[in-house]
C-alpha cells in the first residue's frame, strides 16, 4: 500500500487535501477507448472503431454508494456541544486384574449416546419457544378450558411449562419444618404438568431434579394418554423443561431456569460447576442432618451439553435444511457486528471507492499467545473430544494436528527485543502438558474473537501454530487491504510469504489481492529497539487509526481467571468450557458497541481538532519546497520501508552510540561461545543488562505519564495501569535471570523488605529498585564480577552518548521554534508558538534526566576520575546562549523551512545582535562540540525539524482517520443489524420435514432473534443520531437496558 493519508472532508472541519493523501489500490470498473476514424475510398464517408478498450477506474465518495447509511453522520460535529431414545449399548470389558466385568455406554460414555441425538434435543428445545402445541388444542392446565382465538395465555418460567413448587413445609407442632414432595406421599405427573393423567404409567419413578436453589428428591409419572402425543419419556422430562443428565433411563435432571442461572455465573463470575453444586446442597440442607445426593459429574454434563445447544441455536443450525453434521467451520462463532464482512456490512459497490476513502474498509486483527491457559496431561483421562471441534473459536482439531506433524524446528535471528516470546518460542517447559497455553486473534479495533481465532500451543509461541491460528481465523476475510499487529511483527514478518506457500491449500492467503500490513502493539513495542518501533509503529501505519493493537491483551485478561478453572479439566470439557466463556465475550462487545462507539468518537473529534491545530503551528512555517521534499520523503517509506524513514532522526555516530556498543558486545559473546566457554543463562549477559536499562527506561515513561497532561483522566489512569503492569511482568522474567547473574541483587532485595513497613503497600512500579550492578553496595556490587560490570558500563556510554545526540536534536528544534515564535504576531500565534516550545522543553527535561541517571551509574561503576562523561548543567541546556553566539549560524538555521523568513529572520537577528552586545560571549556547551559545533550541525536541524513535522502529521492524519473509521463502523453495525434481522427471517421456513409443535418452535425463535436484532438497531440508531455529549449522557442508561439482552440471549 502506498500512502500518506487524508481523512474524508465533513462539514464543519476545514481540511488541507493538497499534502495528504492515500494512495490506495482502487478497482477498475468502468473503461476507456480510443477511436480510430477509416474513411471510405470515395473519401465522402467514414466510419468510427473503438480499439484498445481499457477498464478505467472509478473514484467514488463513500455517500455515492448504494446504501441507505452513506450519507448519515452518526453525532454531528454541528450538533455537539464539545470541542435419547430409551435405548443403549452394552458390552463387557477386560479389567486390568483379567476378569470380564460388565460395561455400560451409559455410564462409562454418556456423551458417545448423546452425541447422535444432538437434532433431537435442539428440536425439543426449539418446540418450546412455541405453543408446544396444535393452536386449536390448547387448554388451561388448571380448568381444561379451551384457549382459542385471541384467549390469554400465560405460561410460566420458572418451574417449566406448569408451575408447581418443588418443596414444601410442614407444620410439626412447633416450627415448620421441610419436607420433600416423595415424603408428603406426592407424586409429579408429566404430560399434564403435575395435575392428574387419566392413563398414568403404572410405575413410580424416582428423580432427583436440580432446581435453583436447591436439589429436590420426587416421585413421579410418566404420561400414558394421548395428551403427551406418543410423547417418549426424555421429551417429555424436555417438554416440562427439565433436562434429562443421560439418554437411557435418566434418574436425574436440571430445570431449564437453572442451567440458564449457572451458564451466567460462570461465563460472568467464572463460577463453576463444583462451586455450583456445592452451594446448591448447602441450600437443600444446611445443616448436614439428610443425605443430599451428589449430582457434581452429571450437572457438568448437562450444563456442557445444554450450553452447546444454546450455542447452536443462537447459530441458527436447528433452523439449516442441512443438519448439525454439516456445520461448516466457524459457523457457530458470534461475528463482530462493527468489521467488515462483504455481503453484509458493506454497502455495494465499496471496492469502487476512490483511493483516498479505501482506508474505510481495511481489517486490522491483533494476535498473541496467552500462556496461562496451559493444560494438564492425566493419567486417568478419559478420550473426551470437544463438542462441535472447529465449529466455533477453536481450530478444527484433526486438521491442526495434521499440520502440527509435519514442523521442523525454525531458525530466527533476533536482536530486537529484549523480552520477547521468541526466546521461550522452542524452550518452554513443557513436562506433563497437553499445551502450554493458546494463540489467539482478535478484531485490534473492537477486541472481538475471530471465528476459529483460537488455538492451543504444544511447545511455546512457535510460528506453525500462529501461522496456523492466523490464517484459519482470517477465512472468509474479503477485505483489500489487512493489518496484523502481533508483538513480534519485526520477526515474524520476515518469512511469513514464505512459510504461507508451505501451508493448506485452503488457507492460503492470495497476496495478490490483499495488501498486508504489519505492525507492533502499541505498549509492546516500548520493548523493541528504536528503530523497530518506528519502522513497525502502528501510529505510522495508513488506514488504522489510532488502534493500539492491545485488545488481544484485553481478550486475555478477562480470559485469564478460565485458565484455573480448566487447567486440570479434560481435553473436551476444557475446550467446550472456552469456546462458551469466548461466545458470551464476543456477544457483550458487541451489545456494548451501542455506548463504546460513541465514546470513542468524542474523544477522537476532540484529538482530531487539536492535532490539526497542532500540526498547523508546525507546518505554516515551511516552504512549499521544503514541504514537498519532506512529503516525498513520506511517500516513498510508504511504498517501500527500506528507504529512508520520515519518522527516524539520524542515528547517533561514533562508537560510543548504544548501537555500536551492543554490537561489539554480541561478537564478543559470539567470539567467547566460539571458544567453547559455558553460558550460565540461555539469555546473554549483555542482553540482561539491556533489558534491566529497558526497564529504568520504563520506569522513566512512567514518570512521564503520572507528570504529563493527559488527553482525559480515564485514559492517563488505564495508560499509567497499562504501563505498570507491563513493568512488573517484565521485572517476573528479569529476576528470574538476575538470580543467576547478580546473586547479591537477591540478598539486597532481602534486606530492602525486611526494613520496608510491613502495614504500608509495595512500592509502585517507577519507584522499585531494579538493582543493576551500578545500584548495588560496594561489596555487593564487586561481587558481581568485573565482567558484569565492564559491560554495564559500556552499555551505560552507549546511553550517555544517546542522550548528548537527543539533547542535540531536542536543542535544535527549540531553536527552530524559539525564532519562529519571535516572528509570530498576535496573541494567537505567539500562544501556540509557546505551548510548542514547552512540549519540547519538557522533552528535553526527562532526556536531561535519563542522563543524570546513567551518568550516576557509571561513576559508581569505574569512579569518577574514569567518567569521561561531564556533568551536565542548566547552563548546557539554554537555547539563548547558543543563538547568541552566532548571528549568522541564527541566520542559516532561521532559513530552513521559514516562509516568511526575511522578517523573522531580520527581526531574531536584531534582537541577538542587542543582546551579544550587552553580554559577554560566553563558552559554546561541550555537548556541541563532544562529536561537531553548531556550524556543522545544520544537517542535523533540518533532520530534527523534518522529523518532527513528519510525526505530527502522522498523529494529525491518524486522529482523523479515526473520527472516519469511527463512524463508518457505525454505520456498518446497522447494515449487520439489519442483515441479520432478516437472516432469521428467512430461517422461519424450512424445507425439511418436521412436526407441527416443532416447526411452530422453529418459528417462534427465528422471529424474536429477528424481533431482538431490529430492536437493538433502532436504539443505536436513536442514540447516535443526537449530538456527542448527548450520546455520551445516555450511554450509562444503554449499558443497564443491554444488560436484560444478554441475560434473554
Amino acid at each position: 500500500m502506498t500512502s500518506l493519508n487524508v481523512s474524508p472532508s465533513r462539514p464543519g472541519i476545514r481540511y488541507d487535501r493538497a499534502d495528504s493523501f492515500v494512495d490506495f489500490e482502487s478497482r477498475t470498473t468502468d473503461t476507456t477507448r480510443d477511436t480510430e476514424f477509416h474513411p471510405s475510398q470515395d473519401g465522402r464517408r467514414g466510419h468510427r472503431v473503438s480499439v484498445n478498450v481499457q477498464a478505467k477506474r472509478r473514484r467514488l465518495h463513500p455517500s455515492q454508494l448504494e446504501d441507505v447509511l452513506g450519507e448519515w453522520i452518526p453525532l454531528r460535529e454541528d450538533a455537539e456541544e464539545l470541542a435419547g431414545h430409551e435405548e443403549g449399548g452394552e458390552g463387557e470389558e477386560e479389567g486390568m486384574t483379567g476378569d470380564k466385568r460388565k460395561r455400560y455406554d451409559s455410564s462409562d460414555d454418556p456423551m458417545k449416546l448423546w452425541r447422535p441425538m444432538i437434532d433431537f434435543f435442539l428440536d425439543e428445545l426449539l418446540r418450546r419457544e412455541g405453543l408446544g402445541c396444535k393452536e386449536s388444542s390448547v387448554v388451561c392446565a388448571s380448568c381444561s378450558t379451551p384457549l382459542v382465538n385471541n384467549a390469554t395465555r400465560v405460561r410460566c418460567e420458572d418451574c417449566g411449562d406448569f408451575i408447581q413448587c418443588g418443596a414444601c413445609a410442614r407444620w410439626n407442632g412447633r416450627f415448620w419444618a421441610a419436607a420433600s414432595l416423595a415424603s408428603l406421599g406426592c407424586v409429579y405427573q408429566l404430560g399434564h404438568g403435575g395435575f392428574r393423567c387419566p392413563h398414568p404409567a403404572p410405575k413410580e419413578r424416582e428423580m432427583v431434579v436440580i432446581h435453583f436453589p436447591r436439589i429436590h428428591c420426587i416421585k413421579l409419572r410418566y404420561c400414558g394418554c394421548d395428551v403427551s402425543d406418543s410423547a417418549n419419556n426424555l421429551q417429555q422430562l424436555l417438554r416440562n423443561g427439565w433436562y434429562p443428565a443421560t439418554t437411557v433411563d435418566p434418574a436425574t435432571c436440571a430445570t431449564l431456569p437453572t442451567l440458564r442461572i449457572f451458564r451466567l455465573l460462570n461465563v460472568i463470575g467464572n463460577l463453576t460447576v463444583h462451586d455450583f453444586v456445592k452451594t446448591l446442597e448447602r441450600c437443600t440442607d444446611g445443616g448436614g442432618l439428610n443425605s443430599v445426593p451428589d449430582r457434581y459429574k452429571s450437572f457438568g454434563l448437562m450444563s456442557r451439553q445444554f450450553a452447546f445447544l444454546q450455542r447452536l441455536m443462537r447459530a441458527g443450525r436447528g433452523h439449516d435444511d442441512r443438519g448439525v453434521a454439516e456445520t461448516r467451520e466457524g459457523e457457530c462463532a458470534v461475528l463482530c457486528w462493527a468489521c467488515p464482512h462483504d455481503n453484509i456490512n458493506l454497502p455495494p459497490g465499496w471496492r469502487d471507492v476512490a483511493p483516498e476513502f479505501q482506508y474505510l474498509f481495511i481489517m486490522v486483527v491483533a494476535m498473541d499467545a496467552n500462556y496461562r491457559m496451559r493444560n494438564r496431561l492425566r493419567a486417568n483421562e478419559k478420550d473426551d473430544p470437544p463438542l462441535g471441534s472447529g465449529w466455533g473459536y477453536l481450530v478444527e482439531e484433526s486438521k491442526y494436528h495434521e499440520h502440527l506433524r509435519g514442523y521442523v524446528g525454525e531458525e530466527d535471528v533476533s536482536t530486537c527485543v529484549a523480552f520477547q516470546a521468541l526466546l521461550q518460542k522452542d524452550t518452554r517447559v513443557t513436562t506433563g502438558l497437553r499445551c502450554s497455553g493458546i494463540g489467539g486473534v482478535v478484531c485490534a479495533r473492537h477486541e472481538v474473537v475471530r471465528p476459529q481465532g483460537l488455538g492451543d500451543l504444544q511447545k511455546g509461541e512457535r510460528y506453525a501454530n500462529m501461522d496456523y491460528i492466523l490464517l484459519s481465523a482470517l477465512l472468509g476475510v474479503t477485505a483489500m487491504y489487512l493489518a496484523i499487529s502481533y508483538d513480534i511483527a519485526c520477526q515474524w514478518r520476515i518469512k511469513f510469504p514464505q512459510r504461507l506457500r508451505e501451508m493448506p491449500e485452503r488457507l492460503r492467503l492470495d497476496l495478490a489481492s490483499i495488501t498486508l500490513l504489519f505492525a507492533l502493539p502499541v505498549w509492546h513495542a516500548a520493548a523493541h529497539e528504536r528503530n523497530c518501533q518506528v519502522q513497525n509503529s502502528l501510529s505510522y501505519t495508513v488506514g488504522v487509526g489510532r488502534t493500539d493493537g492491545e485488545g488481544v491483551e484485553r481478550v486475555w485478561s478477562r480470559l485469564n481467571p478460565l485458565g484455573w478453572a480448566t487447567r486440570e479439566k479434560g481435553k473436551g470439557g476444557r475446550a467446550d468450557a472456552i469456546e462458551d466463556e469466548i461466545d458470551y465475550l464476543n456477544f457483550e462487545k458487541n451489545v456494548n458497541l451501542g455506548s463504546t462507539l460513541p465514546r470513542k468518537l468524542v474523544v477522537a473529534i476532540d484529538e482530531r481538532d487539536r492535532q490539526i491545530a497542532s500540526f498547523r503551528q508546525v507546518d505554516e512555517s515551511l516552504e512549499d519546497e521544503v514541504r514537498k521534499e519532506w512529503q516525498e520523503i513520506i511517500d516513498n517509506w510508504q511504498k517501500d520501508r527500506t528507504m529512508k524513514n520520515p519518522y527516524a532522526p539520524a542515528e547517533a555516530s561514533g562508537e560510543f552510540s548504544t548501537a555500536a556498543i551492543r554490537v561489539r558486545l554480541a561478537q564478543e559473546e559470539l567470539e567467547e561461545a566460539s571458544t567453547g566457554a559455558g553460558k550460565l543463562h540461555a539469555t546473554s549477559m549483555s542482553a540482561f543488562l539491556v533489558a534491566g536499562l529497558q526497564l529504568e527506561t520504563d520506569q522513566l515513561r512512567i514518570r512521564r505519564e503520572l507528570k504529563g497532561r493527559p488527553l482525559l483522566v480515564a485514559d492517563q489512569s488505564e495508560r499509567v495501569a497499562q504501563l505498570r503492569r507491563g513493568f512488573f511482568v517484565k521485572l517476573a522474567r528479569f529476576r528470574k535471570v538476575q538470580a543467576v547473574y547478580m546473586p547479591g541483587a537477591g540478598e539486597q532485595l532481602l534486606e530492602d523488605e525486611e526494613k520496608r513497613d510491613s502495614e504500608l503497600i509495595a512500592p509502585p512500579a517507577e519507584e522499585v529498585k531494579v538493582y543493576l550492578p551500578s545500584e548495588l553496595p560496594r561489596m555487593r556490587r564487586e561481587a558481581c564480577g568485573e565482567k558484569l560490570r565492564g559491560k554495564e558500563a559500556s552499555l551505560r556510554r552507549g546511553v550517555l552518548a544517546d542522550c548528548v545526540s537527543k539533547l542535540r536534536r531536542s536543542l535544535l528544534a527549540k531553536r527552530h521554534l524559539v525564532d519562529w515564535r519571535e516572528g509570530a504576531v498576535g496573541q494567537r500565534g505567539t500562544t501556540r508558538a509557546a505551548s510548542l516550545v514547552q512540549r519540547v522543553e519538557e522533552r528535553i527535561e526527562w532526556v536531561a534526566k535519563a542522563y543524570k541517571r546513567s551518568r550516576d551509574a557509571l561513576i559508581a561503576l569505574v569512579g569518577a576520575g574514569d567518567c569521561e562523561w561531564r556533568e551536565l548543567t542548566a547552563e548546557d541546556l539554554r537555547v539563548e546562549e547558543d543563538l547568541e553566539d552566532d548571528v549568522a549560524a541564527r541566520r542559516r538555521l532561521g532559513l530552513v523551512g521559514s516562509r516568511t523568513r526575511e522578517r523573522r529572520i531580520s527581526k531574531a537577528a536584531g534582537k541577538g545582535a542587542k543582546r551579544e552586545g550587552k553580554r559577554k560571549h560566553k563558552k559554546m556547551s561541550w555537548i556541541w562540540t563532544s562529536g561537531g559545533g553548531p556550524g556543522e550541525n545544520e544537517e542535523e536541524l533540518r533532520d530534527a525539524v523534518r522529523v518532527e513535522w513528519s510525526k505530527t502529521k502522522a498523529r494529525r492524519d491518524r486522529w482523523m482517520e479515526e473520527v472516519e473509521l469511527l463512524r463508518e463502523e457505525m454505520r456498518r453495525v446497522l447494515r449487520f443489524l439489519t442483515w441479520r434481522a432478516g437472516w432469521w427471517e428467512e430461517r422461519a421456513v424450512l424445507e425439511r420435514a418436521v412436526r407441527e409443535d416443532v416447526n411452530a418452535g422453529i418459528q417462534a425463535y427465528a422471529a424474536r432473534q429477528a424481533g431482538m436484532a431490529r430492536q437493538i438497531g433502532r436504539r443505536f440508531k436513536s442514540a447516535w443520531d443526537t449530538s456527542a455529549s448527548e450520546a455520551v449522557r445516555a450511554a450509562v442508561q444503554e449499558d443497564r437496558e443491554m444488560e436484560g439482552i444478554i441475560e434473554t440471549r
